[in-house]
């Protein structure tokens, strides 16, 4: 039986840490009050933490304010890194503390008028340093300045989320650009990032349109946090990164050779050091993990007009390869899009936006397939994937969020705040399921019966009068909880202002 994932009632806890406002709080332990006594600085309000989360209650409702020249793909990116809820667009990254509300920063994509940017991959959790780190590439171009040719760019960024500093920086060239607007030919997009969480190493997809890139339409881009340089490797899609090696999907040499592989790279010189032949005419790469990159094939045969398709795990090390048979024709999945739980299990649903559904389990640590359904199997309905994280795969059904265990494929049982499982045998949150003790809204916590929208802000940001009362499955996961979009509702801020909201759910379990 399907267990919801997050507590039918949200707690409004707006994580202010309110005090009342009052700006006399941030002094230091060495002043005084007014009888003469001495003052100590408040202590940071404290919020739960669980590796992995298996319950949730919604805390706060963050307004993603609309801007001015936007693009119409131009939609949010979210992201959970540590302690700090994520929001990404072509104009930047801007991180919110959810300890600390107070901490809000921003990092602007570009700060040249002559750029535009036309891409953003999700802002992904790395460490540079020991440090928890967002990693996020924008995809831009400069139009050019004095005799300069405009060019495409792809820009990487490693930000400290504690403080909202850049700790690295790298720009890429990856083609010209022949006219203006994000549709000019030669625009670079960005079809997947591929990370290493321990180095913060990227390897990066990259096309242009039209045929004005180097050499070739397609590229993948390595960079490195701590040489900050970066890498152009020709013709690659990246399927996985790890300690500087690349795995990449290399492409048929001719139309119907049949012969796309697998080539190793290593990353800093761009040197192949291993060729994988798979006989492959289509090689589309996946998200990889620490010891395997995926990648899914497909081979024509002209005969019979269809296709055969496999799924196909690589060893980075050794160049092993492991062949598994999805449960979807070519035809019905096409193709897969996968999520890595950064320690062993990557899990894969079909690309198809209608028609029969598949989701399947990789375990890391060999690359075999460990376990799937589709929606033809009996008695499950195929979730779809939201977020994976550390062993727990975050769904969502068109009824509830859902918890699976990746390492089986089997339901979590729903877990109540004190951290056993609840003891309800249907769907419904029980007793258990209610935040209680530190976890309840208290005395300026919430806002009274009389409250108007505005009353409902806090010092940090948050707008719960923007909340839609809907809470559904996280695409982003830390130990401090998880975040997901939605569309402006409600009052408050006005939601003609908005791009969008970003619901940060605090763990509870």
């Amino acid at each position: 039986m399907l267990r919801p994932l997050i507590t039918a009632t949200a707690a409004v806890v707006l994580l202010a840490g309110c005090s009342g406002g009052d700006d006399k709080a941030s002094e230091s332990s060495s002043g005084s009050d007014n009888n003469g006594q001495q003052a100590s600085t408040p202590a940071t309000p404290a919020v739960p933490s669980f590796d992995p989360p298996k319950a949730f209650t919604t805390a706060a409702a963050y307004p993603v304010p609309d801007f001015k020249g936007r693009e119409l793909y131009d939609d949010p990116k979210l992201g959970m890194v540590g302690q700090v809820a994520l929001v990404a667009n072509y104009r930047g990254l801007t991180g919110h503390d959810v300890v600390d509300p107070s901490k809000i920063w921003e990092i602007e994509s570009t700060a040249a008028d002559t750029t535009v940017v036309s891409d953003a991959t999700d802002p992904i959790a790395v460490k540079v340093n020991g440090k928890d780190a967002a990693v996020i590439a924008y995809a831009e171009a400069d139009k050019g300045n004095g005799t300069q040719k405009p060019q495409g760019l792809v820009l990487v960024q490693w930000i400290d989320v504690a403080s909202g500093q850049k700790l690295a920086e790298v720009s890429t060239p990856v083609s010209t650009v022949n006219g203006t607007g994000v549709a000019a030919a030669g625009m670079p997009s960005l079809t997947n990032l591929q990370y290493d969480p321990q180095t913060g190493q990227v390897a990066i997809g990259v096309t242009a349109r039209g045929n004005l890139i180097v050499k070739t339409q397609n590229a993948t881009v390595y960079a490195d946090p701590q040489t900050k340089k970066s890498t152009v490797v020709p013709a690659v899609l990246p399927g996985a990164v790890h300690n500087g090696v690349v795995a990449g999907a290399n492409p048929e040499s001719k139309t119907d050779a049949g012969d796309a592989g697998v080539l190793l790279i290593d990353g800093a010189t761009g040197k192949v050091t291993k060729q994988i032949p798979l006989k492959q005419g289509f090689l589309t790469p996946l998200t990889g993990g620490a010891k395997h990159a995926f990648f899914y094939g497909t081979v024509y045969a002209g005969a019979t007009i269809s296709e055969t398709a496999a799924l196909f795990s690589v060893d980075l090390s050794t160049g092993t390869v492991v062949k598994s048979a999805p449960g979807l024709s070519a035809r019905d999945s096409g193709g897969y899009a996968c999520t890595w739980d950064q320690v062993s299990s990557i899990v894969c649903t079909e690309a198809a936006a209608t028609g029969p559904q598949e989701i399947l389990g990789f375990d890391d640590n060999t690359g075999k397939k460990e376990w799937g359904f589709t929606s033809e199997s009996a008695g499950r309905v195929v979730p779809r994937v939201t977020a994976a994280f550390h062993g727990v795969v975050y769904v969502q059904t068109e009824k509830q969020p859902v918890l699976l265990d990746a390492k089986t494929g089997q339901d979590l049982p729903s877990a109540s705040t004190s951290g056993s499982p609840s003891a309800s045998s249907n769907d419904s949150p029980s007793a258990g399921d209610t935040p209680s003790g530190n976890d309840s809204p208290s005395g300026n916590d919430s806002p009274s019966s009389g409250a108007t929208p505005s009353d409902s802000r806090s010092a940090g940001g948050s707008d719960m009068s923007l909340y839609d009362g809907k809470p559904a499955s996280p695409v982003a996961v830390s130990p401090y909880g998880g975040v997901y979009g939605q569309l402006p509702t409600g009052g408050g801020y006005g939601s003609g202002d908005l791009q969008s909201v970003l619901v940060y759910l605090k763990p509870t379990a």
